[in-house]
This record gives structure tokens, sequence and C-alpha cells, in this order.
């Protein structure tokens, strides 16, 4: 069975916030249409209902110990639509309030991603899938740590060079600050 692409629209608001175990508190509007669920279907659910079994689950341990730590994670997820279609989002995520019970919540701002992104993100994630289904999670944070090393970049300065059209340039600048250290 072919999966068919959702294309998210680029002039919409696309939003959520979950507590810390991933359960999603509220979602706007455009995020549920595209989604394929209502608003009400989603809230209470744990954000994983619409995890792509195409990702990675090293990126999502990346996501949640980068939030826990107070940073912003800037991040490509491939995420599943209610029907079975699929949709690449850039995603920022943060942490968004912590409330006197010691409780918190984060914000996922997400845009449409560029295609430059989608080629990159699809071969490394085919890469680190298949990484894990060989020898799990650490297989492919190994395969991880050596692609990024490699380059000379954090998880995070190799995300930042595909949010926006500055990111050939960083590129260049990671590769040169590899080789004349």
């Amino acid at each position: 069975m072919l999966v068919k692409e959702y294309k998210p629209s680029e002039d919409k608001n696309y939003s959520s916030t979950t507590d810390e175990k991933g359960i999603i508190c509220s979602v706007t509007e455009e995020f549920a249409k595209i989604s394929g669920y209502t608003q009400e279907e989603m809230i209470g659910q744990n954000h994983n209902i619409l995890r792509d079994p195409s990702m990675p689950k090293i990126i999502f341990s990346i996501m949640w110990k980068t939030i826990e730590n107070k940073k912003t994670f800037v991040g490509f997820i491939k995420n599943r639509t209610k029907d079975g279609k699929f949709y690449w989002m850039a995603h920022k995520v943060h942490l968004f309030s912590k409330g006197k019970n010691g409780a918190c919540k984060h914000l996922s701002y997400k845009t449409p991603m560029s295609t430059r992104a989608k080629h990159h993100m699809t071969k490394l994630y085919e890469n680190l899938l298949e990484e894990e289904r060989k020898g799990g999670i650490e297989a492919s944070q190994k395969y991880l740590k050596e692609y990024l090393d490699y380059r000379g970049v954090s998880f995070n300065e190799y995300m930042e060079t595909f949010v926006d059209a500055g990111g050939l340039l960083k590129v260049g600048f990671f590769m040169a600050r590899k080789l004349l250290s």
C-alpha cells in the first residue's frame, strides 16, 4: 500500500501543548485539522498517537532530554494522520510553564519543512531506524554521534542549519571550524 504525504499549509499556525508525560493539553484548530483528529479527540491523548512508525526513537529521546534541561529542542518530525497519511514538520519545543505542583507544560510550535530539510532528514532517519532495528536505541545513538562528529556539529546546530535560508552557510562554517580545530 502506498502511503500518501499530506503537505501542511505555509500560512497556518500549528502548535500544541503537552504535559511532562507527553499528554496533549491543547492543540490549535489548524494542527487538529492536518492530523485528521478533532481537538477533543487529541486532548488527553499521548502525543505519540501521531508518531509515524518511520521515526527513530533517538530523536524523541533527544527532544525530551533537551526540554528537561530547559532548552529549546529544534528538530524535524514525521507524523501520521488519523487516516494513515504522513506529514513532516519542523518543531521547536520548549518549556512553556511549570505549575506550583511541579507539573510542566511544553509548547511545540510547528512549521512546514523545506524540501532540502526533508531530503536530509529522510536519509538520516532511515539510517537511524536501521541501526535501531539492528541494535536498539544505543546503536542509533552511536550512529548519530558519529554522523554529527564527522560534521563537527551538535544535534541542535545540525538541525538549525535546515531551519532558515542560511543553512548552507552554517554547514560550511561548521565544516571549516572542524578542519581548523
